[in-house]
């Protein structure tokens, strides 16, 4: 799709999935978020569906951390939220010649260049909205939009009702695909036991969030947590 950019949001490492701190101490949070971010990122270069693929932060020198050749940094500094400074960045692409944009969160490890491709199709009409829901079916965790964007970005908590919201309040057409390939977003604990059991499978085997599960010995760390859950209960 001519003029279409991905943007992707990584927010400070040290406030990344705090919810994880009863399994991961702020290291391995940090090497989490990034392992993920990655293979979000490598998905999207992979797809070769888009224009741009750009990452969202303010946190210094992300390109390298990341380290997926073909990505961009952009700092939409003094803006700060993520809605706020998502549309910012979606106004930015829009006067660098972009018509559509992709927005992914970056805790989507499972994530294929083929379910982005699957996603992204049929071509979305001018002015309308696409979304991938989230595993328990009320957050966001993809929005194909065109530019610029036809309604207020609406990403947290609860996410989906507001943007259904949203479109029908802006007269703007919204699809909502609920596809699990799209919807394995890592926030909770049980989260990443799914995650963590993935790991053994071929899908994740040879992505960065796979080795790192792999190097971190988190299938044996969550182990011992879950027996000392029981231990206690």
């Amino acid at each position: 799709m001519n003029g279409l950019w991905a943007l992707v949001p990584v927010k400070q490492l040290a406030e990344a999935k705090t919810r994880l701190a009863g399994a991961l101490d702020a290291t391995r949070r940090r090497e989490l978020v990034l392992a993920m971010a990655h293979d979000v990122l490598a998905a999207l270069v992979d797809a070769k569906a888009f224009s741009r693929v750009v990452i969202v932060s303010d946190i210094p020198d992300i390109e390298r951390l990341i380290a997926v050749d073909g990505v961009s940094a952009f700092d939409p500094d003094p803006i700060r939220g993520l809605n706020e400074e998502l549309a910012y960045s979606a106004d930015w692409a829009y006067r660098q010649s972009a018509n559509h944009v992709l927005i992914v969160h970056a805790d989507l490890p499972t994530l294929s260049a083929k379910a982005v491709r699957a996603f992204l199709d049929p071509r979305l009409n001018a002015g309308s909205l696409r979304i991938a829901a989230s595993k328990e079916g009320t957050g966001t965790n993809m929005l194909l939009s065109s530019l610029p964007l036809p309604v207020p970005l609406q990403f947290g908590k609860g996410s989906l009702s507001r943007f259904e919201a949203a479109a029908t309040r802006h007269g703007v057409a919204l699809e909502i695909r609920r596809d699990p390939l799209l919807a394995a977003d890592i926030d909770e604990l049980a989260d990443l036991r799914e995650l963590a059991q993935a790991a053994l499978s071929d899908d994740l085997r040879d992505k960065a969030t796979g080795r790192w599960l792999d190097i971190a010995g988190i299938m044996e760390s969550l182990s011992c947590l879950t027996k000392h859950t029981r231990s206690i209960g």
